[in-house]
Order: C-alpha cells, then sequence, then structure tokens
C-alpha cells in the first residue's frame, strides 16, 4: 500500500505544484499592490488568481487522466500495487479542481496580510484529513484494496470544505490599506506602522471607484504598466510554471528511477521523499512571512528615499533565514536521534529498513538546513519578483547539476542515497542562487523590478 500511495501522491502532487505560483506569485503580486496602495491592480490580480486557478484545474485534471497508462508502465508498478492504487488514482484527479482552487485562495489571503486566516484555513483542512484518515484505518472502513480509496474521498471532502471557508473568508476579510502589521510581524523588522484597512467591498468596484479609496490614492499610470497587465501576470506566472515543471520533475524522475531499483527501494523513497519536505512544511511560515513582508517593504524601499526602509527589509530577511536555519538545524539533529522510532512509524519490512539505514539516513539529516535555508530564500526570490530569475537558477541546476547525478546514480551508483544526493546538489544549486540574487542584487538595485528581470 506504501508504494502505490507513493506512486499515486507523489504524481498528483507532481501535476498540482506545477501551479504553486497561484499562491506564491500570488501572494507577492498582492502584497506588492496592498504595499503600494494600488487597489485597481490588487482587485484585477485576485480575480486573475481565481480565474487562472480554475484553468489550471481543468489542465491539470486532462493531463491526471491522460497520463495514467504511460505513468504506470514508466514507474513500472506491479500488478498487487496497481489493484489499490487504480481506484486512489481518480479520486486525486476528482480532488484536482480543489487543491488549485484552494491554493489561489491561501495565495489571496497572504496577498491581504491575512496570514493567520490563511493558516487556520490550511491546518483546518489537514486536521480535518488526520481526523478523516484516522477513522479510515482505526475504523476499519473497507477492505486492504479499499484504504487508499478511503483515503482520498476523505482528502476530497476536506478539500470541498476548505475551498467554501476559504471563498467566504476572501469575501469578507478586509485587506490592509497600507503595509500594515500586527505584533508578531512587527518582532520581524522593528518597525511600527499604523493600520488602516480597505473597504470589504473594493473587490466589487469599477475601476474608477478602486482608484480612490479612502485617504489612499492608488497610482492611476500602474494601471498600464506590464506588471499590472493581464499579459505581465501571465508572463510572471509562465516563469514560475517553468521553475515549478523542472522542480517537480526531478521529483518524478527520482522516483522513476527508484521504482527500478524495487518495491522495497521505491517504499523506502517514499518514505525519505515525505521526511525530506517535513521540513518544508515547518520553515513554511517564516517563507511566507518573507514573501508577504518583503513584497510590501521593497516597493516602500523603491519608492521612499529613507534608508530605514532599507533596513527594515535587510532585517526581516536576516531574521527569517536564521530562523528557518535553526529550523532545519533542529529537524536535521531530530531525524537523528530518533532514527529507529521514525522509521519503525513507516514500515516494519526488514528489506526496506536496511535501505534507510544504508548512508540515507545520514544524508537526510544533513541536508536539513541546506533544506529549510532554500525554502525561505524561495520566498525571499518572489517577494523581490524575480520570477525570471528563479526559473533561470532552477534551469540551470536542472540540466547542469541534477541531470548528470541522477544519471550517475542510476547506472553506476545503483543505490538509492545516489539520487537523493542528486536532489541535495541541485538545492545547493539554489541556495547559491538565492544569495547571491538577495544580499548582492536586491539591496543594491535602485530601480523598480520589472518581468523581464533576469
Amino acid at each position: 500500500m506504501q508504494a502505490g500511495f507513493g506512486a499515486v501522491a507523489t504524481t498528483a502532487n507532481t501535476v498540482c505544484f506545477l501551479f504553486n505560483f497561484l499562491t506564491d506569485g500570488v501572494s507577492a503580486k498582492l502584497g506588492k499592490h496592498a504595499g503600494a496602495a494600488d487597489w485597481v491592480s490588487l482587485r484585477k490580480h485576485v480575480k486573475l488568481a481565481l480565474i487562472c486557478g480554475l484553468a489550471g484545474a481543468a489542465l491539470a485534471c486532462s493531463t491526471l487522466a491522460v497520463l495514467k497508462p504511460p505513468i504506470t508502465l514508466l514507474l513500472n508498478l506491479q500488478p498487487e500495487v496497481l489493484r489499490g492504487a487504480t481506484p486512489y488514482w481518480w479520486v486525486r484527479v476528482a480532488i484536482t479542481p480543489l487543491v488549485l482552487l484552494n491554493m489561489s485562495i491561501s495565495g489571496i489571503l497572504q496577498g491581504f496580510n491575512r496570514v493567520t486566516a490563511a493558516t487556520m484555513l490550511i491546518s483546518g483542512q489537514a486536521l480535518l484529513e488526520i481526523a478523516g484518515t484516522l477513522a479510515v484505518f482505526l475504523g476499519g472502513l473497507g477492505s486492504h484494496e479499499n484504504y487508499l480509496r478511503n483515503m482520498g474521498l476523505v482528502t476530497l471532502a476536506s478539500a470541498f470544505i476548505s475551498a467554501c471557508v476559504g471563498l467566504l473568508l476572501v469575501k469578507l476579510l478586509r485587506p490592509p490599506m497600507t503595509s500594515a502589521l500586527d505584533d508578531r510581524q512587527e518582532l520581524l523588522i522593528a518597525e511600527d506602522l499604523a493600520c488602516t484597512f480597505l473597504p470589504a467591498d473594493v473587490l466589487l468596484h469599477t475601476d474608477e471607484e478602486a482608484l480612490v479609496v479612502g485617504p489612499v490614492v492608488a497610482k492611476a499610470d500602474s494601471v498600464t504598466s506590464n506588471d499590472n497587465s493581464l499579459m505581465g501576470f501571465l508572463a510572471d506566472g509562465a516563469s514560475m510554471l517553468v521553475r515549478s515543471t523542472l522542480l517537480q520533475a526531478t521529483f518524478f524522475i527520482a522516483l522513476a528511477v527508484a521504482s527500478r531499483m524495487g518495491t522495497a527501494a521505491l517504499a523506502a523513497h517514499q518514505i525519505v521523499a515525505q521526511l525530506w519536505l517535513l521540513t518544508s512544511y515547518v520553515t513554511d511560515g517564516f517563507a511566507v512571512a518573507g514573501t508577504v513582508l518583503g513584497s510590501r517593504l521593497s516597493h516602500q524601499r523603491l519608492d521612499s528615499t529613507n534608508s530605514s526602509d532599507t533596513r527594515s527589509l535587510q532585517v526581516l530577511c536576516n531574521r527569517v533565514l536564521l530562523s528557518g536555519l535553526a529550523i532545519g538545524t533542529l529537524c536535521g539533529f531530530g531525524f537523528f536521534v530518533a532514527e529507529d522510532w521514525l522509521i519503525s512509524l513507516f514500515t516494519k519490512a526488514d528489506v526496506t529498513v536496511d535501505i534507510l539505514h544504508n548512508n540515507l539516513w545520514s544524508l537526510l539529516c544533513v541536508v536539513q538546513p541546506l533544506n529549510s535555508l532554500v525554502f525561505v530564500y524561495d520566498g525571499l526570490l518572489y517577494a523581490s519578483q524575480s520570477f525570471a530569475f528563479t526559473r533561470n537558477v532552477m534551469l540551470v541546476g536542472f540540466c547542469l547539476v541534477f541531470c548528470p547525478m541522477i544519471t550517475v546514480a542510476q547506472y553506476t551508483v545503483k543505490a538509492l542515497w545516489g539520487v537523493w544526493v542528486a536532489k541535495a546538489a541541485l538545492n545547493l544549486c539554489r541556495l547559491l542562487g538565492g544569495m547571491y540574487r538577495i544580499h548582492i542584487w536586491w539591496f543594491q538595485t535602485a530601480e523598480p523590478l520589472t518581468n523581464g528581470t533576469v
């Protein structure tokens, strides 16, 4: 069951995560426009995010439906695995539209500086899914072959509830009219800003009505800028799509290589993949803080001669990066100390346990600080609107680092740890690119960022 779950979940998540611009990119875009008090552009980008989410859902569903036979062949799934995986596959296809809609909603709420609401929405969905999954297993709901399908139905129900609540929050919650921060956010930059709010019905205004909201006047000339146009939004989205495609391709290629090493190796690979990404979930809050607050502070800095704006941005970057590094270090240490216990939670199979103990677990522990920093730098790169640069770094790392190393892992090393060494090397490439872009380029640039900036 573990192998079937890993194959289907990894493939479905790969397709959905291609559209992560709906969350991260939208947060950065809306945060930038909110910081500039450009309510016309903010309103347009909210609608664009929802429309793109629906369009992406149609594309993702079609892709998953069409690619099932070739993916099954590529992953070399055995008949006993397919019996439970096939029903689960079609349930995941049905879930995809809700997943992308929830991604758009999360990006909108974060862009509104409603990070707490977005977090509670995601956490609530996760808790519903956990409770439902426990009910499936502990309640013995269904036969062994139907467990995966029933788990998928639980995910479908929780995603539907989350989407309904999320749309209601987008309608009711008001985005700040300034880059207002709550007390916890102020700790990240040591700033004290006044808080006013955008009327709740701003999204219903016409373009002309939205130009003036309360005491704040939006920049009318920004309406015609490339960044605020549909083409500008799509251009940045395309850059992120390429970046996400390459990133998810690394997971998919790694999965394909692992599947050629046998069912035990495939199960071990999926265990490592889940723990590998665990740090990203824990660090996600600091990455989001970097995106939401950084995009606002960045625009203020470009429009201001006050050096305190640049200083606040530097303080924000330093604090979220140090926090991310601390979390990554703690996760790596925790994996090391609790090695036997964690492995026992996932599997009792001796062959799989032996694969995990053989160099692979040490690598997993060592790279957690690196992974954590990469996740936080991604958030800061989105805040700097460096979508094309992020795409280029991923393209270089994929072609010149990951592909050669994964080839060596398959044909020379012939061990699962070699697959994850290739992933670690790619993250190192991403880390170096992020360090250059943020610490050398972003703090020194004096010109507004545009879509074509690379």
